[in-house]
């Protein structure tokens, strides 16, 4: 059986006999980073020296096939600082895998801080195993063993992508003619107890938030409760209770349609959804926006112009909830549930984390929780699994198994680009040269999240949602990489 993985210095490596008739054999090389040392040579009274290598060299699961069907199958593995991530087939049994282990001879290891014997001792992988090395000399040095099922071809992209970008834990959900085809956790949901992540947790989408609330606004209009091009402020808009009619001119142009386009006129320079200075710590939507309404004139001429813009979207929050009159989770709540989505809402710090939801890990020194996730809300505040997310994105993607939750011309709407800007819609970017022309998408980063799904054009839709967001140049195109990698596998 041939190596699945291979480095440069690779301690040689046997196969031992499996302790059953067939094997599920899943091989992981690591660097050698120091090995064992033995006596000098150089005098009459050679100096034994005791070995301080605990180098794990490489793992080898051995388990009974759980079909019966005598078939030897092949995994694939990868080391990651002391994680070792490890994919064994769909249908295998991870409760009961058989480790051989490959450490100096004079070293011996425990799992879970037990005795184990290589090629013998049985353990439970469906959690993260701790497995010990301790040298001749009593070092010791810890490795985690997470083992999922799945596909080692797309597992070995997405592990690859956590390994260079320093991804604690991802989640990645694939549909192909709107039914689940692909849906698995890699690595942790909380680093601090090994928690492992599983497709149903629940991520922070970021900017993803933004199509959720752009569903809430397509249900208000299909029903006949708004109008795109009616003006948001001043006399007749959808806030003029709320912030009066004390504003420029410009200002009382925007529509809601500007907003859902980013075509409102305002550039983020300041972004007071997210900027943590002075002027905005602290404070709620409503004041941030009467900040922006008194201190910031528009750059552009409201529908002139596409900039992206956040608390434009902070503002189709507030509108949600002035038409409807409930808060903005709530009619979320009621706009998914035509989904049968019910693990969807709005996010909150980190005491207030719901029993599935990930923890959040911050990179170059950002705060993964310091962004107030009741006023970013509709731009940037909800939490979902991607299982739920391919759930949503079978009732919005014109398919014909699953019944759409609005009319075509809705649909259509939501998805054709601006006059100002071929490649965003309604809450949606189109048009992505990778994604080719029929697709519809979104990324989203905030601090401790880096979030991407696509409505694929052929079928193929997924969602890749990450519990911690890298400042690496090339990141983000990475991450649009992964994902069209990922789609184009299963179309």
């Amino acid at each position: 059986m041939k190596n699945i993985l291979s480095f440069s210095r690779v301690k040689p490596y046997y196969l031992c006999r499996s302790a059953f008739s067939t094997v599920l054999a899943a091989f992981i090389f690591f660097n050698i980073q120091g090995c064992s040392s033995g006596g000098n040579g150089n005098g009459p009274d050679p100096v034994t020296t005791v070995s301080s290598d605990n180098t794990l060299y490489s793992l080898t699961f051995n388990s009974e096939v759980n079909s019966g069907s005598g078939v030897t199958l092949s995994a694939y593995g990868v080391f990651g600082t002391n994680v070792v991530y490890v994919t064994v087939p769909e249908g295998a049994d991870k409760t009961y895998l058989i480790p051989t282990v490959d450490i100096n001879e004079k070293a011996k290891f425990y799992m879970d801080g037990n005795s184990a014997f290589s090629g013998v001792t049985a353990t439970d992988f469906s959690k993260a195993v701790k497995l010990t090395v301790e040298a001749e000399n009593g070092k010791r040095k810890d490795y985690y063993i997470l083992v999922k099922n799945g596909n080692a071809t797309i597992d070995k992209m997405v592990y690859n992508f956590m390994i260079k970008y320093s991804i604690p834990g991802m989640s990645c959900s694939v549909s192909k003619n709107e039914a689940l085809t692909y849906s698995y956790g890699y690595g942790y949901a909380n680093k601090d107890n090994h928690e492992m992540v599983y497709p149903n947790m629940l991520f922070r989408l970021a900017s993803m938030s933004k199509q959720i609330t752009t569903l809430c606004i397509m249900k208000l209009y299909e029903e006949g409760k708004i109008d795109l091009d009616r003006n948001v402020f001043g006399e007749g808009g959808y806030l003029a209770d709320e912030f009066g009619d004390n504003m420029p001119d410009k200002a009382k142009r925007v529509t809601l349609r500007n907003l859902l386009q980013h075509t409102s006129g305002w550039i983020s320079d300041p972004d007071p959804m997210f900027t943590g200075d002075g002027r905005f710590y602290g404070k709620s939507l409503h004041d941030r926006i009467a900040y922006v309404l008194d201190n910031v004139p528009q750059t552009y001429e409201p529908g002139a112009h596409y900039s992206y813009y956040n608390l434009g979207f902070g503002m189709v929050g507030r509108i949600i909830e002035t038409i409807t009159g409930e808060d903005y989770e709530t009619y979320v709540k009621e706009v998914v549930a035509l989904a049968d989505c019910k693990d969807i809402h709005v996010g909150g710090d980190r005491e207030h984390r719901r029993e599935n939801e990930v923890v959040y890990y911050s990179q170059s020194g950002t705060d993964g929780y310091g962004n107030p996730m009741t006023v970013i809300e509709a731009a940037g505040g909800i939490i979902a699994s991607s299982v739920e997310l391919m759930r949503l994105m079978a009732c919005i993607d014109y398919g014909t198994v699953v019944p759409d939750m609005f009319e075509k011309s809705t649909l259509d709407l939501m998805y054709t680009p601006c006059s100002v800007y071929p490649y965003y819609g309604l809450g949606w970017r189109v048009y992505h040269s990778a994604f080719k022309n029929w697709a519809a998408y979104h990324s989203g980063n905030l601090a401790g999240t880096a979030t991407i799904w696509m409505r694929g054009y052929n079928g193929v839709s997924c969602a890749l949602l990450a519990n911690s967001r890298s400042y690496i140049d090339g990141f983000d195109d990475a991450q649009y990489t992964l994902l069209y990698d990922i789609e184009e596998h299963f179309k």
